[in-house]
């Protein structure tokens, strides 16, 4: 059992890292009215990885190690996750991408226990339920003022695939640095936005969205980072919970800049998503500290 001291230095950094995740979608949406998919995921692309090229430094064994067959399909989920997010964000408001992005939580729950990595618990099956009765929640007041589907669409398809990247993570071996893996990640996706881009029309970039982008890389390295350092060293079942500040973050900015307000059944939906994951956390973290 982590001491308080830990727990407090990881929920502060649980905190910043999704800060900085949301400025990262904030920046992304702020260029997504002009930029093409490809674009935007290029030009983001070449700026993060040399920023995490120059943190993570791998060595030539390191990237040996790296070539493996888990590790191209890491990358093609990295891809689709990035992808899908940039179209979502073109589409909805931030909180609501936000909002149903989050429920990869839950899908990540319920893939565990049937792959029987976990045991089936019926209280957090029910929890689960709840939280994706709140996802509909979310879906439906603003499919009723006029946000196209596709947009919810790609918000839901993006967290199938962030849950699928997190579960496939798990199996990577030990023997591959996490600076590795943010490295080929990283660059796969902005190689793919360049390839994205040979199907698209490339627009003149203006010095406010070139900012922008490098802002958005920025924020995304650290956010990584932060994440990590989160969560080690520390109880998750105390830490993960405030994953879901990510929440409050995005409907604080897409107030601030766009003056986006949910209504009150999208605020509904929310709190049950939020409710449903901190449950599913903490029960999951529960019981693998009993071994059950």
């Amino acid at each position: 059992m982590a001491s308080a001291a830990a727990n407090r230095r990881g929920v502060l950094l649980m905190l910043v890292a999704m800060a900085c995740y949301m400025m990262n979608d904030t920046f992304v949406k702020l260029t997504a009215d002009r930029l093409p998919p490809g674009q935007i995921l290029a030009l983001r692309g070449a700026f993060a990885s040399a920023l995490i090229i120059a943190m993570a430094r791998p060595g030539s064994g390191q990237w040996r190690s790296a070539f493996q067959p888990i590790m191209g399909v890491r990358c093609a989920l990295e891809i689709t996750t990035a992808f899908t997010s940039v179209v979502a964000l073109s589409l909805v408001s931030l909180a609501t991408v936000t909002s149903l992005m989050m429920t990869a939580p839950l899908l990540i729950a319920v893939a565990a226990m049937a792959l029987r990595w976990e045991p089936w618990q019926v209280r957090r099956v029910l929890a689960i339920g709840i939280g994706f009765v709140g996802t509909l929640l979310v879906v439906r007041p603003s499919a009723d003022v006029g946000t196209p589907i596709a947009g919810l669409g790609m918000a839901l398809l993006c967290a199938a695939s962030l849950a699928g990247r997190d579960l496939l993570t798990r199996q990577v071996p030990a023997s591959i640095p996490s600076g590795t893996i943010a490295v080929m990640t990283t660059i796969a996706a902005a190689v793919a936005g360049g390839l994205l881009g040979l199907m698209e029309h490339w627009v003149s970039l203006e010095t406010r969205e070139v900012a922008s982008l490098a802002a958005a890389a920025t924020c995304s390295a650290a956010g990584n980072y932060a994440l990590i350092a989160a969560c080690r060293g520390v109880d998750l079942s105390v830490v993960t919970p405030f994953r879901y500040s990510i929440i409050v973050w995005a409907v604080l900015l897409g107030y601030a800049v766009w003056g986006d307000i949910p209504d009150l059944q999208s605020v509904g939906g929310i709190a049950m998503i939020v409710s449903a994951g901190t449950y599913a956390a903490y029960a999951g973290a529960r019981t693998r500290r009993s071994g059950a």
